[in-house]
């Protein structure tokens, strides 16, 4: 009888795509598996070392679902090294990110569509005036691989030197997946109350190139043709961490590691 099971088991299996999934629970606890069957009470799971288990919704924190190769997702598709994408995060998830060991941000879903980021830079901040940073992103998917969003960035000095300010307002279009996707948005900046009559082009995308590596770059072209910023580099995934070293034209590197909350 087990024989006949598990070669039924077999011939279902190789009828259809195995799902793997992470199930994370509230309790802090992980298990992956694979995915047999899920609604809105509850999630059934076989586990190659517990085998098969069902998790109420309610025990469920949240469920990553594996590629096709069994690769965790892209941790930060919101995000290239500085600029955005037009995805935004799911309710409840956001990141840590550290650029040089001195620039600070944290970043969090409000709701699946609207995103905040908030930061400070240490050496300013131990010197009285703080740099400090902060961001606001709506987003609309509009198809399954067309993403859409307004985003407004705002960056203004403390203390002292509290007359100093500058930002960005953008709108954002992202064609692709999360783990490829091509970017373009279009703006204009304004410091100190006054916007720059040059609009500002960005260009970024990724592209996933195996389970640990991605390609990133990341663009800025002044519409009136006279500057842009070039840059290109990799990211490093882990389950929960991400890792970019960009170069920037002109010789500048930059890195930063981010960590997903």
């Amino acid at each position: 009888m087990a024989t006949i099971n598990f070669t039924h088991a077999q011939e279902q299996n190789s009828s259809k795509d195995t799902q793997l999934v992470i199930v994370y629970l509230e309790d802090k606890s992980e298990i992956t598996g694979e995915l047999i069957s899920e609604n809105e009470t509850e999630i059934v799971i076989n586990s190659v070392s517990l085998g098969l288990l069902t998790f109420q919704q309610s025990e469920v924190k949240r469920v990553v679902y594996l590629d096709g190769k069994g690769r965790m997702p892209n941790p930060n598709p919101t995000r290239y090294f500085i600029g955005q994408s037009a995805y935004t995060h799911e309710k409840g998830e956001g990141y840590y990110q550290n650029i040089y060991g001195l620039f600070n941000l944290v970043s969090y879903g409000i709701t699946d569509r609207l995103s905040v980021i908030g930061g400070v830079e240490l050496i300013s901040l131990y010197s009285g005036n703080p740099i400090l940073f902060a961001n606001a992103k709506y987003g609309i998917p509009v198809a399954p691989k067309l993403n859409l969003a307004a985003s407004v960035s705002y960056l203004t000095v403390a203390g002292s030197l509290a007359e100093l300010s500058a930002g960005t307002i953008n709108g954002l279009v992202t064609y692709g997946s999360k783990e490829h996707h091509l970017t373009v948005g279009t703006g204009y900046a304004f410091a100190n109350g006054e916007i720059d009559s040059s609009g500002v082009l960005t260009i970024g995308g990724i592209t996933r190139l195996n389970k640990r590596v991605a390609l990133l770059t990341e663009n800025y072209i002044l519409t009136s043709g006279e500057e842009a910023i070039i840059s290109g580099g990799l990211r490093y995934i882990a389950k929960k961490l991400t890792i970019d070293l960009m170069y920037f034209e002109g010789g500048f590197p930059a890195i930063d590691i981010v960590l997903k909350l």
